[in-house]
C-alpha cells in the first residue's frame, strides 16, 4: 500500500509541478518568487482595499462565506482564501488570492482539483494537519459528502500552494452506504475504505487512518497550521474598518506550530459516528477510530465537554471532567482518607499502550480487572504527577451502560519505586 501511495504522490507532483519542457530536456528551476517590499501589515490593508474583487454579497451566500488570510507557501506574499459549503450535500467552493510579486495588487490564483467532484471542506476546521518538505506545504483538509442518508463520503485531500497556484487532490476516502445486510428490513451502516488512484485499492480501517501519513512518508515533517476564518454580515460588510480589523485578526491566528498529540488528533474515523458499523462488509466488533475522548463525545452528541461523577458510595466525591481539548481534571474526596482531597488539572488524554494496566489477564494483555474478575481493554490512559506524587489513570467505556470504568493507580512522592495504591472507581455521566 505504501509503496501505491508514493507512486501517486510522484503522479501527482510531476502533473502539476513538472519541472521539464516538452523536449524532454530539463530546464533550469525557476527562481522564487521574491515577497513584495510592502510589510504583511500593509499586504492585509491591500487586501482590505480590494474588497471588490473577492467580498461577496449575494443574499444567498454572503452571510455564510468565510475568509481567511494566510501564507501557506511561506513566500511572504499573504493569500485570501473565501470557502462557502453549501446545500445538503454539503458541496464546497473555495477561491484562493495571492499579493502580486510587486506588492500592488491582489490576484486570483488558478486552482485546480484534479478529477473530483467537490472540495476540501477547508472552511469547517481552524487546525490541520500539515506536511512540510522539499516540494512544499501541504495542508490536509477532510470532504464530507452526503446523497441522503444513504450514501455518505469522507475524503482525505491535500492542499498545495506553490508557485502562484493551487493544487488539490484526494489521498484516500471512505463510501459509507445503508444496506440491508442481514436481512432484517432495516439497513445498517457500512463502510468501505479506498485508496485514491489510477487503480483504487481497498483499505482496511487502520490503513484509511494511516493512509496520508503513508503517502507522505519519512521525507516530510508534520506541522499543524492554524486558519482564523471570518465571516462579514451586511453591516461589516458596508463598514469602512470591520473587514479590515477581522483580516488583520486573521493574519495573526495564522500559522504552523509544532504539536504531535494534537496532529494525531486530527484525524476523526468517519466510524465514530455511528453505534454500530460494518466494515469493508463484515460487521466490526468496535468503533474504530477513538483515538482521543474527544471521538467518544461526539459519539454521544456532547458538544462542549464530558462529566462524569463516581456512583455515590460511603460518602466518596468524586468527578471526572474532560473537555474535547484532550485534557481532564479530576476531583476525589474520601472523608475516610487522611491524606484529604485529591485535585487533578490539565491531564493530556492518550491511547493506553500495550502491557499496562494487567491485573488478572494473560502476561502482556492491555485491560483491568472489574468486580467481576474479568479483563477489559482501556480505551484511553492518563499519567500525571503532582506534588503528592504519581498518578495513572486507565479507562474504558463500559458499552452497556456508558459508564467509565477506571483503575487508578497513585505511588507516594517519598517511594515511587514501591507498589502503587490501586483504586477502582465507576464513573455515570452527570450528575447523581
Amino acid at each position: 500500500m505504501k509503496k501505491i501511495f508514493n507512486i501517486l504522490l510522484c503522479l501527482v507532483l510531476a502533473f502539476s509541478l513538472a519541472a521539464c519542457s516538452s523536449g524532454g530536456a530539463q530546464e533550469e528551476p525557476e527562481e522564487p518568487q521574491a515577497a513584495p517590499a510592502i510589510t504583511a501589515e500593509e499586504q492585509v490593508k491591500l487586501i482590505a482595499e480590494s474588497r471588490e474583487l473577492w467580498l461577496v454579497t449575494d443574499p444567498g451566500q454572503a452571510d455564510q462565506m468565510q475568509y481567511a488570510v494566510a501564507d501557506l507557501d511561506d513566500n511572504g506574499r499573504l493569500e485570501l482564501i473565501a470557502t462557502i459549503t453549501e446545500g445538503t450535500g454539503q458541496f464546497t467552493t473555495t477561491q484562493f488570492y495571492e499579493v502580486s510579486e510587486d506588492g500592488l495588487a491582489l490576484q486570483l490564483m488558478d486552482y485546480s482539483y484534479g478529477e473530483t467532484h467537490s472540495e476540501p471542506d477547508i472552511g469547517w476546521y481552524n487546525s490541520f494537519r500539515c506536511y512540510r518538505g522539499d516540494l512544499g506545504n501541504f495542508l490536509v483538509a477532510t470532504d464530507e459528502m452526503r446523497n441522503g442518508y444513504a450514501e455518505q463520503y469522507y475524503v482525505q485531500d491535500f492542499i498545495l500552494v506553490r508557485e502562484g497556484t493551487v493544487d488539490a487532490r484526494s489521498i484516500s476516502y471512505c463510501m459509507v452506504l445503508a444496506e440491508d445486510s442481514n436481512g432484517d428490513g432495516e439497513p445498517e451502516m457500512h463502510a468501505y475504505y479506498y485508496a485514491s488512484g489510477d487503480e483504487e485499492e481497498e483499505l482496511t480501517s487502520a490503513q484509511f487512518a494511516s493512509s496520508v501519513d503513508d503517502f507522505f512518508g519519512y521525507a516530510y515533517d508534520r506541522y499543524i497550521v492554524d486558519l482564523q476564518w471570518k465571516r462579514f454580515d451586511a453591516e461589516a460588510r458596508d463598514s469602512e474598518v470591520d473587514i479590515p480589523a477581522a483580516l488583520a485578526e486573521s493574519w495573526q491566528g495564522f500559522g504552523f506550530r509544532k504539536d504531535m498529540m494534537e496532529f494525531s488528533e486530527l484525524f476523526v474515523a468517519p466510524s465514530t459516528y455511528y453505534e454500530e458499523l460494518y466494515e469493508n462488509g463484515a460487521k466490526a466488533d468496535i468503533i474504530f477510530g477513538m483515538e482521543s475522548l474527544a471521538d467518544y463525545w461526539q459519539l454521544l452528541e456532547i458538544s462542549t465537554e464530558f462529566e462524569a461523577r463516581i456512583a455515590p458510595d460511603d460518602n466518596i466525591d468524586s468527578h471526572l471532567i474532560i473537555g474535547q481539548d484532550g485534557m481532564a481534571s479530576f476531583y476525589f474526596d474520601d472523608p475516610a482518607d487522611a491524606r484529604g482531597k485529591v485535585e487533578l488539572s490539565d491531564m493530556p488524554l492518550s491511547m493506553a499502550e500495550d502491557g499496562v494496566g494487567s491485573e488478572e489477564g494473560e502476561e502482556g494483555e492491555t485491560g483491568e480487572a472489574t468486580a467481576e474478575g474479568e479483563t477489559q481493554e482501556n480505551d484511553w490512559m492518563v499519567q500525571f504527577g503532582s506534588e503528592e506524587g504519581q498518578h495513572r489513570f486507565e479507562a474504558t467505556i463500559d458499552a452497556e451502560t456508558g459508564q467509565l470504568l477506571v483503575t487508578w493507580y497513585r505511588w507516594e512522592a517519598e517511594d515511587l519505586g514501591a507498589d502503587p495504591e490501586i483504586s477502582h472507581l465507576v464513573f455515570v455521566t452527570g450528575v447523581v
